[in-house]
């Protein structure tokens, strides 16, 4: 009898435990996308589009290849974005620069990757994206 008044209760903790995961997976795939950059799937924030005149081809030899976003992302939020998804990708952070948090550097095997960004006078973000050879 006891086990009878317990199903509503195990079935609604079940139903909601369902419920967040699917939320979170749902809210985690709309946040980014990925971008290949020499060879690398990096991840971006949604909202940034990519600046076609910035980037570059990769230099035979020399595994290494730069991309520039810009869109209405707060450097706060590229920040924290990267310190989410980067590591749970397996990217290990090398640190961040100049004190202010704008600059950012992970790796992960024979690959850096590297993160500059900066906010722009009219609201939007501008963000650039560096992968070359990590460490020997």
């Amino acid at each position: 009898m006891n086990s009878k008044n317990n199903y509503p209760k195990t079935f609604r903790q079940t139903s909601l435990c369902v419920l967040w995961i699917s939320l979170v997976l749902l809210i985690a795939g709309c946040e980014r996308r990925d971008e290949v950059i020499a060879g690398v799937d990096v991840p971006i924030p949604r909202e940034m589009q990519k600046i076609p005149d910035k980037d570059f081809d990769p230099i035979p030899g020399f595994e290494a290849g730069q991309a520039s976003f810009q869109g209405r992302v707060a450097p706060g939020e590229i920040f924290t974005f990267y310190q989410e998804v980067m590591e749970a990708r397996g990217w290990r952070p090398d640190g961040f620069f100049a004190g202010k948090k704008d600059q950012l550097a992970y790796s992960k095997g024979n690959k850096v990757i590297l993160s500059s960004h900066h906010e722009n006078g009219d609201g939007t973000s501008d963000l650039t994206i560096m992968v070359g050879p990590g460490r020997p």
